[in-house]
């Protein structure tokens, strides 16, 4: 070798296509793709605070969109770096110079419904049906427009909004709201409180079931934002806060919603996959659900049954009155998931913090004069956060489920499977600022105080990507939902009546022998 000379080793980077990607998840590798760069997250997976199942959703797939919207900054600028193998190569496809088109969207969603037949049945049926037909059109017509749009450029749109809401602070949380709704919040605790203990006609303690209801209704939403980080922005503080919240004072579990949460917004409205729309046998939002469909979360086939064709053909009718007992069975969703998940965090302060919201509740029941007050009580304060489970089923019930791909851009399907609820900004606290769900599934970290203020941007993005951006006012986002349901209800006795058709065939076959 001659003097002064020295070897010199390179290193070739480690690249991957999407082939390569997708065999080895299929061999059990759990690989995805971020900022065109592969990471291997095997021995990750049951330490994500946000589940296995969350990731378990994505792998193999480019998944830029979702971490950056559903991550704090530190995450995917310092935490993941050690899980990266190596670079993701895109195959080189065709593309036309030109500029991308803006588009106009021409539906209208201030769309009505014709009321005749006065308080009849027939003419509901045909107000709800009337409903789902044009919100169905609509959806149908965007399904054309939208299959030649580029997936690639709605993305690059979509971090150009993301990045635009960080400058303009959106992404700030102004805690001084939180004080704010902490003295309704008070406010409702202690009129509960006081008329339970104070009071000595039955109408006091009806009004102190009805203030407790409130009480629950709107302390949801801080739980919920505690859940998303998004008061501190710190996991481990917002974790607990939500356990404050959630498990001491409202006798849920924080982390089984979290676990069922990060689920729905990855697979938002999903049949086989998103445990918001799993409702059987109560509700089915499409007939494949009659196909007796496998559950990826709950690990078990969802059996369309006798009891699920009887509820589902008059669900469109059941609908209010079945989610009145929606606090029942989120109690029952807690303890399946404290005793029998193996992903619990926390486990043991959970279930303490379920006891000692017994504990407390029990205590105000005691001041009741009678058992049958004690029974209204329990049932008035527990049916009246219906609204809540209306709010939650509202954006989603009447929207799209059908996969579209892998390739499907994560905020298009964000905004085909979501729709908003319009309404008076003075009416914010109602709804807790949650309404605007379109805009808080594209960025489910953005403080729901400054969701509103997004709006007319995620509109102008829907603009210049020919998105559509489906907004309704409350009734007739309800009419929507319900015309939904009418037509998997009609399914069902249609289903019925062939059936029973084919049984008197077979029956006069039979005679006839």
């Amino acid at each position: 070798m001659p003097p002064n000379t020295e070897t010199v080793t390179y290193t070739v980077p480690n690249t991957f296509t999407l082939d390569e990607i997708q065999e080895r998840v299929k061999q059990g590798d759990a690989l995805f793709i971020y900022e065109d760069k592969v990471y291997r997250v095997n021995r990750f997976l049951s330490k994500h605070p946000g589940g296995e199942l969350a990731i378990r959703h994505v792998l193999g797939k480019d998944v830029t969109d979702e971490i950056r919207s559903m991550h704090p900054a530190r995450v995917y600028e310092k935490m993941m770096k050690y899980y990266c193998i190596g670079d993701y190569v895109r195959e080189l496809t065709p593309t036309t110079a030109s500029a991308a088109p803006k588009f106009k969207q021409q539906h209208d969603d201030r769309m009505q419904a014709e009321w005749n037949g006065g308080m009849s049945v027939k003419a509901f049926d045909d107000a709800i049906a009337e409903l789902h037909s044009k919100h169905s059109e609509d959806q149908k017509a965007d399904r054309k427009v939208q299959k030649d749009l580029t997936m690639l450029e709605i993305r690059k749109s979509f971090r150009r909004l993301h990045e635009e809401l960080f400058d303009r602070g959106m992404f700030e949380c102004n805690r001084w709201r939180y004080a704010k709704e902490c003295c309704r919040y008070v406010t409702f605790i202690y009129l509960a409180l006081w008329l339970a203990f104070r009071g000595y006609e039955t109408w006091h303690f009806v009004l102190s079931a009805i203030f407790m209801a409130c009480f629950w209704h709107q302390l949801v939403f801080t739980a919920h934002d505690a859940g998303h980080n998004g008061i501190t922005g710190r996991v481990e503080v917002d974790h607990l806060i939500g356990i404050s919240i959630a498990n001491f004072i409202g006798g849920l579990s924080i982390g089984w919603w979290k676990k069922n949460h990060n689920v729905h917004h990855i697979v938002t409205n999903h049949p086989e996959h998103d445990p918001d729309i799993q409702h059987i046998p109560f509700f089915a939002i499409t007939t494949r659900f009659f196909n007796n469909i496998y559950s990826t979360y709950y690990k078990r086939v969802l059996e369309f049954d006798a009891a699920s064709r009887f509820f589902v053909s008059y669900q469109h009718y059941l609908y209010y009155l079945v989610l009145s007992f929606g606090r029942f069975n989120l109690h029952r969703l807690s303890f399946l998931y404290l005793f029998f998940d193996k992903e619990v965090r926390n486990r043991k302060l959970e279930l303490t913090g379920i006891c000692v919201f017994f504990v407390w509740y029990s205590y105000v029941l005691s001041f009741m004069p009678s058992w049958t007050m004690v029974f209204a009580y329990i049932m008035i304060s527990y049916m009246l956060t219906f609204p809540l489970h209306v709010q939650i089923t509202l954006s989603h019930f009447g929207m799209s489920t059908e996969d579209m791909g892998p390739n499907e851009a994560f905020p298009a399907k964000q905004l085909r499977t979501t729709m908003d609820v319009d309404c008076p900004e003075w009416f914010d606290w109602f709804h807790g600022g949650l309404q605007y769900q379109c805009v808080h599934h594209l960025f489910p970290r953005l403080p729901r105080h400054n969701l509103r203020q997004c709006v007319p941007l995620v509109r102008r993005f829907c603009d210049e990507t020919g998105l559509h951006y489906y907004m309704y006012d409350f009734t007739t986002g309800n009419g929507v939902v319900l015309g939904a349901l009418k037509a998997v209800a009609d399914q069902v006795h249609l289903m019925n009546d062939v059936a029973k058709y084919n049984a008197g065939v077979w029956s006069g076959d039979k005679a006839q022998e």
